[in-house]
């Protein structure tokens, strides 16, 4: 699932819906959070969209894998709980 910095709620709930849907089936999801240009400079707003992201999702899930930065943004990986 790819998401923005600029990411409007709706648009995060939409996604975490979709979320939802491939948690359910047994499947893990690979959350990538993309920065561009100067929002690469401030990734302390970034990592607070994905914390946010993750509050949306309705469905309990375990972190297979920490959000870790990638060149343009963070990349993390969530699985069934």
């Amino acid at each position: 699932m790819r998401l923005g910095v600029r990411i409007s709620r709706h648009d995060m709930e939409v996604k975490a819906a979709k979320v939802k849907e491939f948690l359910d089936s047994g499947d893990k999801v690979k959350i990538d959070f993309i920065m561009r240009g100067r929002e690469k400079a401030h990734p302390e707003f970034a990592k607070e969209k994905l914390k946010e992201f993750l509050d949306i999702i309705t469905v309990p899930f375990k972190i297979d894998q920490e959000p870790q930065r990638q060149m343009n943004g963070f990349s993390m990986i969530i699985g069934k709980a």
